[in-house]
């Protein structure tokens, strides 16, 4: 079988765990592509506005073994974290076999349009809890990662109330103009100072 181009575009993530005390929580996603010996890595970038509903809509494309995915042995992890000043921490992950993405017949493509999926998180501790937006496609292309620029009104799909795994989507308009990556966090005095609380109250926490 031939060698597939993967098209990604993680578009957002909703009603995510927060996992800061005190601090508002700047989320990233990392994308990884587990195969049986490459491992294919991407970050997006912090989202500062959306707090435990982060948009991104950030594109990304991974060379991909026809033959490896359609046995299974390919994994789509995306991991969410929260970028923070003592250390950043972590929400939850999706985990997707590769083979429940590809179409069931042979090919290179699924389609001129993008596929919406969306499924639940699971936190560290293996919680259900928010859930994850993307949109994806099958061709045969070069390996290029980054920001996509958004050409009309984005998909998202809300989480379902039971079960795990893609749910229907339905429209949404799109998020305020000027919204996404405006560079690093800048942190002030007071920044750490409630960094300093925050981790305080997870020590806390810990001993209760």
């Amino acid at each position: 079988m031939t060698d597939l181009t993967f098209e990604l575009n993680i578009n957002l993530a909703s009603d995510l765990e927060y996992v800061n005390h005190i601090t508002k929580m700047n989320v990233y996603a990392v994308i990884t592509l587990l195969g049986d010996r490459d491992i294919q890595k991407v970050k997006t970038a912090v989202d500062r506005y959306g707090g435990s509903n982060p948009n991104w809509n950030h594109a990304v494309k991974f060379a991909v073994n026809e033959r490896l995915a359609r046995e299974g042995r390919l994994t789509l992890v995306v991991g969410l974290f929260s970028s923070r000043l003592l250390g950043d921490k972590d929400i939850g992950k999706v985990e997707v076999p590769l083979v429940d993405l590809l179409p069931s017949t042979n090919g290179n493509s699924n389609g001129h349009g993008m596929k919406f999926m969306t499924y639940q998180v699971r936190t560290p501790s293996e919680r259900k809890k928010g859930s994850l937006t993307f949109s994806y496609r099958f061709n045969g292309a070069a390996v290029i990662s980054g920001p996509v620029h958004q050409q009309g009104p984005m998909s998202w799909a809300p989480p379902s109330q039971q079960g795990y795994g893609p749910y229907p989507y339905m429209s949404q308009p799109p998020p305020p103009a000027g919204y996404g990556y405006q560079g690093p966090p800048q942190y002030t005095k007071n920044d750490e100072r409630l960094a300093n609380a925050d981790l305080l109250v997870s020590a806390v926490s810990l001993l209760r």
